[in-house]
């Protein structure tokens, strides 16, 4: 794969703003701020190739479950059934899924993972999984008060005069938090809860740092 460049975002951008809503497109644009931000805390080498997934990390949120069910069927998923009752998170896996043929130029592993990711999390996961799950969550667009919270939350203990260590130690702790609350939502509504998500916060609270 060629480096990405600040040229090749800007053709992306145009290429994602042409098939995604205003509303979608502004969240997608905040994310990319976000991740931009937090990658130049814990990883600035990898600014633009976190900046390229957030542009395609919801490329197939506004599709229907139809349509979606169409791109698995194509790639020859089956869902588990926890998966098959989170519709929700079917997104991040079918963009994944289609940046190979869609846009080559971006099919990086690492960029494909944290897209893949960023709705569930994992077991495991990466800093660059990390990154891009927590600036979806905390991009300044979201006015939600969780999201609020955890943008305050991550940014008020000001993390720019942490060492490397501690820094990484409060990106747990944060990632933590989110699934906490992401969580306990689910089990308070009633709703499907995806397996991912529970191996992901086990994950996290067994690790001191990402």
């Amino acid at each position: 794969m060629q480096p990405i460049t600040e040229q090749a975002l800007t053709a992306l951008r145009e290429s994602v703003a042409e098939i995604l809503s205003p509303y979608r497109m502004a969240h997608t644009l905040g994310v990319e701020d976000m991740v931009a931000r937090l990658a130049a805390l814990y990883c600035p080498e990898k600014i633009l190739l976190l900046r390229a997934a957030a542009l395609l990390h919801d490329v197939t949120k506004e599709l229907s479950n139809e349509e979606q069910l169409v791109i698995f069927n194509a790639h020859g998923v089956t869902l588990r059934s926890d998966e098959a009752d989170s519709p929700q998170v079917w997104h991040g896996m079918t963009a994944a899924l289609v940046i190979p043929t869609r846009y080559p130029d971006f099919a990086d592993p690492e960029l494909i993972s944290a897209v893949r990711w960023h709705t569930t999390g994992r077991a495991g996961m990466t800093l660059s999984d990390a990154l891009l799950s927590l600036a979806d969550c905390i991009e300044e667009g979201r006015k939600f008060a969780d999201c609020i919270a955890l943008r305050q939350a991550f940014f008020d203990p000001v993390p720019e005069k942490m060492t490397p260590s501690e820094r990484r130690r409060h990106l747990r702790n944060i990632l933590l938090l989110s699934y906490e609350k992401t969580l306990s939502k689910l089990r308070e509504k009633g709703g499907a809860i995806c397996l991912d998500s529970l191996a992901a916060w086990e994950d996290l609270r067994n690790r001191v740092e990402i």
